[in-house]
């Protein structure tokens, strides 16, 4: 029997639909993840199956006695109160509230910064006894270690779970049932995330062939119909109606995809280099004595306590703030572009257009080609009609993509990014990290997303107690491992759940992924090279031109090289487990 189940709900705010005809049954016991764009209805699903929202139409039907918790992404609370109060002397609450960073139980709530509030709103949560727990984006203004508490103490829980979260190794880890909102509908899935990418892989691939064939079928017909046939015989009557119902049925829109491709400057062998920089806020010392020299292609991840300085060590490296000793030096051509989390100064009557008009009418994409300034907000997910929005209209996701493609429009060539994934759908994410994959430029992360920092960062700075910071090669897997003692019963790996799988019998979704990228770009780079050795032939007598020709032909072959290593090893990996073997 379910706790709750929604039949047939509907629900709409002025001139946007958001759910239509919508079921779903939850049962006790189970773990739900909430996954979906920006704006898709994540949060108002939870809402209604809270029962803090109504629906327009269709059935709630709940257990009798049914107690739900739940913590909202904006908590209010009254000012004038503590910590303890606002936990009503709760000491469990208190206690969690202490293990989030909250450690003055006397402290008062009007002066808590907003990630406080959010961390006594998920205190005050957890510490109820309860049959639902609902969290929406419990791990926004979390470090990385208390994400990695958080995700231990709900995977323990008893009670049923329903999270919205961007966080995918904990969405992976936690979750037994995915829940997709897309196109005012639900697409629930059994089993992990990864066993959910995997579906909606093969869901939209049989929608692709569907179309496909969808399309075919009407342009036969149409040129069946052009030649004007004699409609005198039954089997012509009948395929004149085969053709009119074709032509006049309905199919869903494809969902307009992001899509980053701006390119960067070019960026010469000094990015920034920091000389025993040190950083002093109300007598603290934040960071102390940091020497680093910034190489062209870094792609380093800061990693932290809440407070440690990662935002400021980011600010230091983009000259936003000077240092108090030492000394921070930036290259001639460096050009940063900032991404933080505070919201870019931007009216709040503007318009989303004329925002980006601001930054330029036209904007070079990466193959050369210009594009207006609609068509470019176009490409991030902006219709006509929400470019005439004002920013202050914007949802947080919104907001964030807009001040993204800002950044972007002027082709930085070192990025800092200050917890980019806050507020970011997950296919935004995904965009967002292949584009990194190939960006041609210095990178700087302060990030609490693992999945984030694994994905697109070659090294870890972590900010340790006393103001160092130290240096981790590797990316985040490996610094996570090296903090772990062999033989810690509490060792996690982060490719993935800690729970049995059956053989696998084909690659992994990410894999698939690798290896339909790899088998584009392999012939992409002997196509380059060919041209190269063509270009160094003809550039004889001129010793500049064939030095650069030969220095760019020796990172493509290094690049071809690596490719069709990689390549090789995931087809032999897919005949390998295809076989059985």
């Amino acid at each position: 029997m379910h706790q709750i189940s929604l039949e047939n709900i509907d629900k709409a705010y002025p001139e946007t639909p958001v759910l239509s005809g919508v079921s779903l049954g939850i049962s006790a016991g189970q773990r739900i993840g909430i996954i979906g764009r920006n704006g898709s209805g994540k949060s108002t699903l939870l809402r209604i199956i809270a029962g803090v929202e109504k629906p327009d139409s269709g059935e709630i039907i709940r257990s009798v006695g049914l107690n739900v918790t739940a913590m909202w992404q904006d908590p209010a609370f009254p000012p004038d109160t503590s910590v303890s109060h606002a936990t009503d002397g709760n000491r469990r609450a208190i206690a969690l509230a202490d293990r989030l960073g909250l450690t003055d139980p006397d402290a008062s709530v009007g002066n808590l910064s907003g990630g406080q509030r959010k961390r006594l709103a998920l205190a005050m949560a957890l510490s109820v006894d309860t049959d639902i727990l609902i969290l929406d984006e419990p791990t926004n203004h979390l470090d990385v270690d208390t994400i990695d508490w958080l995700e231990d103490h709900l995977s323990a829980l008893t009670s049923t779970l329903i999270l919205v979260t961007h966080d995918r190794y904990l969405l992976d880890r936690v979750a037994t049932r995915v829940v997709e909102v897309d196109d005012q509908a639900l697409h629930p899935h059994q089993g992990t995330y990864s066993d959910y990418l995997e579906a909606r892989a093969n869901r939209e691939a049989l929608e692709a062939s569907t179309a496909q064939k969808h399309a075919k079928q009407l342009k036969t017909e149409l040129a069946w119909l052009r030649r004007n046939p004699k409609a005198r015989t039954t089997k012509n009557r009948a395929r004149i109606k085969r053709a009119e119902d074709l032509a006049t049925t309905r199919r869903s829109a494809p969902r307009s995809e992001l899509v980053i491709d701006l390119p960067t400057r070019r960026i010469g062998s000094k990015v920034v280099n920091l000389h025993n920089v040190d950083k002093t806020y109300d007598g603290n010392a934040v960071l102390n004595g940091v020497t680093y020299k910034l190489s062209p292609d870094a792609r380093i991840g800061v990693v932290g306590p809440n407070g440690a300085g990662k935002t400021t060590l980011l600010a230091l490296i983009a000259s936003r703030i000077e240092p108090d000793a030492g000394k921070v030096t930036t290259g001639s051509t460096i050009v940063p572009g900032w991404y933080g989390q505070d919201p870019t100064p931007i009216p709040a009557e503007t318009r989303v257009i004329e925002a980006v008009r601001e930054h330029g009418e036209e904007t070079e994409l990466e193959g050369g080609r210009t594009i207006s300034a609609p068509k470019l907000l176009e490409l991030f997910q902006f219709t006509r009609k929400e470019q005439q929005a004002t920013v202050g209209d914007l949802s947080g996701g919104e907001r964030r993509r807009l001040e993204l493609l800002l950044v972007l429009m002027e082709s930085p060539n070192l990025l800092l990014l200050d917890e980019p994934t806050n507020d970011l759908d997950l296919d935004t994410l995904h965009t967002l990290e292949d584009y990194l994959d190939t960006w041609d430029g210095a990178m700087v992360v302060a990030s609490h997303d693992r999945y984030f920092l694994d994905r697109v960062c070659d090294d870890i700075f972590s900010i340790e107690p006393d103001g160092s910071v130290r240096h981790h090669p590797g990316g985040w897997s490996a610094y996570w491992e090296a903090r772990i003692k062999p033989g810690d019963s509490n060792a996690k790996s982060y490719g993935g759940p800690q729970r049995p799988k059956a053989a696998r019998t084909k690659l992994t979704y990410n894999d698939q992924r690798e290896l339909k990228l790899l088998t584009k770009q392999v012939p992409t780079l002997e196509r380059r090279r060919t041209a190269l050795i063509a270009d160094l032939e003809n550039s004889a007598g001129n010793p500049d031109a064939t030095a650069e020709l030969g220095q760019e032909l020796e990172h493509v072959m290094s690049d071809l090289d690596v490719a069709e290593t990689r390549w090789l090893e995931l087809t032999e990996l897919a005949e390998q487990l295809k076989s059985g073997e």
